[in-house]
Parts: C-alpha cells; structure tokens; sequence
C-alpha cells in the first residue's frame, strides 16, 4: 500500500504540472466570488446577468491570441470588480507573478486594504492560498500578495522602481490617464511596465480607465484595438446603437437650494436616430444589448467602449440631472461630466470670434496644387438658383490646402449648370513640377427642391466617383452616418452625413490645429481662387448652442451671420466626409508623384484613387 504522503506528494506535482483549467473569468467569478458587506452595494455571490458588459471584457483575458484587453469605461460600471475577477482566477487557476499599478502608492494602498484584503477573506478559494506574510514591515503585507506559484505587486505609477525590477505575465492597469507622465526619471510607465512581460510567451495586459482630452493614453489604446461599442437594438427599427447624450428627450425644472441652482428631472427618453421612435430607460434596458466591433482586423487587442447609461446603478434621471449642473458650474465640471459619465474625450470647439485670426494665416501657393497635396476631393452645395463647389487638396495625416472655391449660377434642372461643375471637376489641377492630378471622388448635396436633379448626375458619372449626399442636423451622428440607396434611383448610393459632427471638427481643427502639418488647415493669399473676406465670413458663420426645444435641452448649431451665407462651412463638412470615406493609403500616393512617376499622365476616362476603402 502507498504511503498516504507519497500520494500527497503526487497528486501537488500533478497540479503543478497540468494545464491551468478553460474557465473564463466571468465563470470563475459566478461560480467562486464573494462581494463582502464592507463596500459591496450588493454583497453576496457575482451575478454575471447583473451587468452583462462586464463579462465579454473579463472573458477576453483568456481569450486565444489575445494579449492586452482596453476598457475606456465611464465611472461607477464596476471597473474595480472586473480587475478583481481577472486577479482571482489567475490566482486561483493559474497562478503566475502578476502587477497591478495604479495612479499612486498611495491609491494602492487603498486598494489593497479597502478592496482586496476584503475580498479575499469573503472569498474562500483565495482565503487558502493568500499567504499571511510574518513581517514587521506592514507594507510588505499590504502591497505585496504571496500565493503557490506566484505573487500580486501592488505599486505606483510614480514609482519606477516598483515597475522596472519584476518579470510579470499578468499586468494590470488602473486609470491610466491619472498615471505620472514619467516613472521618475525612467519614462513612460506603461510602456515601462509592459517592458516587464516579454519573458512570457502567454502575457496578458489590461488598461482600464475613463478618457480625459485629446492626450488620452486609453483613448489611444482604444483606437488601436478591436474598438467594441455596447450597444442597444432599437425596439422598433431593430438597429444597433450607441445610447448616449445627445440622443435623449428630457424634462426639467430649476429651483434653488441655499442659493444653490439645481434640477429635478423627468421623461427621459431615448431617441432612435434612423426612425425616431422614443423610449424610455426601462424599455431600453430591457431591449437586446451587445458589442458591435468597429474595427475587426484588429486580433491580439480587444478594447471595449461603455457609458453611464449602461450602468445598472445609475438612473438616466440622475445622469441628465448631472449634466445640467455640470453645464452650469463651467468647463471643468463639463469635463469631469464627459469624461466620466459619456466616457468620451472632451473636446472644446474654441470658438473663433472674427475672421481676422484665417486671413493672417493665408499663404502663396507656388502652383495651383503646393507641395504636400496628395490627393483631390470636391464638394457641392446644390442652390435654388446656382451651386456652390470646393475643390480641396489633401496630405498625410488629413493636411488639408484650400484649391479653388467657386459658384456656378443657373438652375440644378439645366444641363448647361452641370456642364458648367464637369469643367471644374473634369480638369487636370498641376504642381509647380508640372506634375498633374485630377478630383477623385466628389460629394453633391442632394437635399432641397432638385433631389432627382443630383441623383441623376450622379448616375451618369458614377464611374468617375461622384456620390449624392444628404446631411443630418442631428448633435452625436457620426460624419459619415451610413450608406443608403437614393430614393427612385435603384443601384445608385447615397451617403448619409452627420454634419453637426462635422462642424465640430472643422472648427476644433481651425482652432486647435495651429502649424503645418496633420489636420492643419492651409489657405491661399491669392483671392481670384475664392478664399476672400465673404468665405471666411461664411466659414465662421455657425456657433453650437444649447436651445430650449419643445422643452428639452438641445445641442443645435446657430447660424449667427448677418447674411446666413453658411456653404463655404458645409463645402468644409463635405469634403472632410469625402476624404475620410476615400480613407486613402497616402503612401502609395506619395509613391506616384515622385518624379519617376511625374512622366505618366493621367489617362483620359480615369477617375478615383489609391485608397483603403470605397462605398
């Protein structure tokens, strides 16, 4: 008979040996977590269907092929639970060293006493295997976790020691846009951190956090990822959306508290923005809901977008009475509200007050195309009596060089008015080299009174990229909305723009984008091109306001011109969905007008361009 501490002995190094067990994170957490009372609001077992975001953001930390997991989350979604879940099963089932860094030292200390230690004690299966350390030094037990087969380093970003003496495979992050610039004098310490997972073939990396401006390191780990909005199916429509601000019908009333100003807050419903069927937050919450993935070539990084408005603990009452106070305490509290609530980037527009600030920006092209231009776009604006056209160049990065803006007088129902635009957007527009390329995609605004007129031209010179466009007035569309077919021509595209998204980016570009280079905004000295006083005038024409309508809050752009000439603005809109609908691969661009290639010209008949998507 075998000594029982022979099989003992066995049966360790058998489990020291064997395949760590498939489960999941989210199944680990349903079947071993304990919530305790010290800071659960609901304390008991995990319940996977009580926030059903959180489990395809645990799951992907054991997902094959993956190796970092970003969420850009907004505040009170349980963020800190699903850290919590990813370390428990790791300790649990596959026990390895693992670091979590936080903004401070200090905030881990929190965490480990306010959080973990809590945690663990209510939590059987990581009671048995947290060592109880015998030490004097009590921050030894607080920000360093033993367990068989690995250990839990709890430190802060502004501690480079703490990040650059360990060889990690799990690495977790929390709130890294409060993380220090710099680990002391050692540099980034995300990239210092992840340095740290090379030894592991099977690392994994998770970046957490609520976004701040256009500096965000999460927003930019978001963008570099599979880019997974939670989304909600519309009740009636059965399209898939993303449920936020500016898309919700509301009621309120100000009073004063101890002079105070505050709000209460009724109805809020949310607006579907292809059939404009409201709801309200129940029907909503109740509705299909799940990720849609906006960038599915992407394998090894999964990141992951949700809002307040998912969140089981918040009220969309409470989230619109929030924002009304923030909007009323000052850019700040905005800030605080947008980053935290929508878990979106602030962007202020910056309003430009006087067209002063362009016209000392206007410089001398050399030629008709400067050097830098790679690419040609045009936009129509379609008039009851002329339309008004812009021809826009464009280089890496979205460089954009105003060429030539202009109008066309005669009624959209004439032929002779559209031969006239074929003599803009049929020519060959020439660099000083001599070195010549033509338009290659136009978009034509097709609302008003000569919709058919458009689609019908737009038929005839499909082939040399001339697409129908009809934009939507509505604060959270995307610029490029979606692609639909234009009524009574079958076959023929129209594409939906989100033009109070647009002027949003035209003017943050005007304002914020202040030397050559990407998104920067040339213009020419030379007026005969079009770039006079009066386009200027009607660039700045617009202002965002919040407007009163029908008794909610709108976010509505004002047109504040004494002469309501807005077309040079929206020829800026139009263009810029243009290219980005073009999305081309400047590389290859820059490749051909080299002069290798400046001998071949452009064959008569041809049209487009070298780009990484099409309609």
């Amino acid at each position: 008979m075998i000594p029982k501490k022979t099989v003992d002995l066995f049966q360790r190094l058998l489990k020291m040996v064997a395949p760590p067990p498939s489960m999941s994170v989210g199944e680990w957490a349903g079947s071993y977590r304990f919530i305790p009372d010290e800071y659960g609001a609901e304390p008991g077992p995990w319940d996977l269907s009580r926030a059903s975001y959180q489990e395809p953001i645990m799951d992907s930390f054991t997902d094959k092929g993956v190796h970092k997991v970003v969420a850009m989350l907004a505040a009170q979604l349980g963020k800190s639970e699903i850290l919590f879940n990813v370390l428990g099963r790791y300790i649990h089932l596959d026990p390895c060293p693992m670091l979590m860094v936080q903004p401070t030292i200090e905030d881990s200390r929190d965490w480990s006493k306010e959080r973990f230690t809590p945690t663990v004690s209510k939590t059987p299966v990581l009671a048995q295997r947290i060592h109880e350390q015998k030490s004097r030094n009590g921050e030894n037990t607080i920000l360093k976790k033993l367990f068989p087969g690995g250990y839990l380093a709890l430190v802060g970003s502004n501690a480079p020691s703490g990040l650059a003496k360990r060889s990690i495979r799990v690495l977790l992050f929390d709130e890294v846009d409060r993380f220090t610039k710099s680990a002391g004098t050692e540099g980034d310490p995300v990239d210092l951190g992840i340095k740290r997972t090379s030894n592991f073939w099977n690392y994994i990396i998770g970046l957490f956090s609520t976004p701040t401006d256009a500096a965000s390191r999460i927003y930019r780990e978001y963008m570099l990822g599979t880019q997974e909005e939670w989304r909600y199916k519309c009740p009636n429509c059965a399209e898939w959306h993303w449920v936020t601000l500016h898309d919700m019908d509301y009621k309120y009333e100000s009073f004063e508290i101890d002079g105070k100003k505050s709000y209460r807050v009724d109805a809020v419903k949310w607006r579907c923005p292809d059939c404009g069927f409201e709801f309200s937050e129940n029907e909503m919450k109740a509705t299909p809901q799940k990720y849609v993935t906006l960038n599915p070539n992407i394998t090894d990084v999964r990141s992951f977008h949700v809002n307040a408005f998912s969140s089981p603990w918040l009220s969309w009452n409470d989230i619109v009475k929030e924002y009304l106070i923030a909007k009323q305490n000052g850019p700040e509290s905005l800030k605080t509200f947008i980053n935290t609530r929508l878990a979106e980037l602030y962007k202020p527009i910056g309003e430009l007050k006087n067209i002063d600030v362009l016209l000392k920006r206007r410089e001398e092209y050399k030629a008709q195309l400067p050097d830098g231009v790679l690419v040609l776009t045009a936009a129509v604006d379609t008039q009851d009596n002329r339309l008004e056209y812009e021809i826009a160049g464009w280089g890496k990065g979205e460089e954009r060089w105003g060429i030539k803006k202009g109008g066309i007088l005669g009624v959209p129902d004439r032929q002779s008015t559209w031969d006239a635009l074929d003599e803009q957007l049929d020519r060959e527009y020439e660099f000083a080299d001599g070195n010549r390329i033509k338009v290659a995609r136009t978009f034509i605004d097709s609302q008003g009174h000569y919709s058919d007129d458009v689609y019908n031209y737009c038929q005839k010179n499909i082939y040399k990229q001339r697409y129908s466009i009809k934009g939507a007035s509505l604060y959270g569309v995307p610029l490029i909305a979606k692609y639909a077919k234009a009524k009574g021509h079958p076959g023929l595209p129209l594409v939906m723009l989100g033009t109070d998204n647009g002027k949003q980016y035209v003017y943050q570009r005007l304002k914020e984008i202040t030397e050559p280079g990407p998104s920067y905004m040339h213009f020419p000295s030379n007026e005969d091109n079009g770039y006079d006083e009066r386009y200027y005038k009607g660039l700045l024409a617009e202002r965002l306001e919040d407007k009163m309508v029908k008794g909610v809050i709108k976010r509505v752009w004002v047109n504040i011109a004494s002469d309501k000439r807005n077309e040079p603005l929206d020829l800026q809109v139009y263009n810029l969905a243009c290219i980005k609908s073009l999305n081309p691969d400047w590389n290859e661009y820059a490749k051909l007008l080299k002069p290798a290639a400046q001998e071949k010209k452009i064959e008569d008949g041809q049209y487009g361009c070298i780009k990484k998507g099409v309609i």
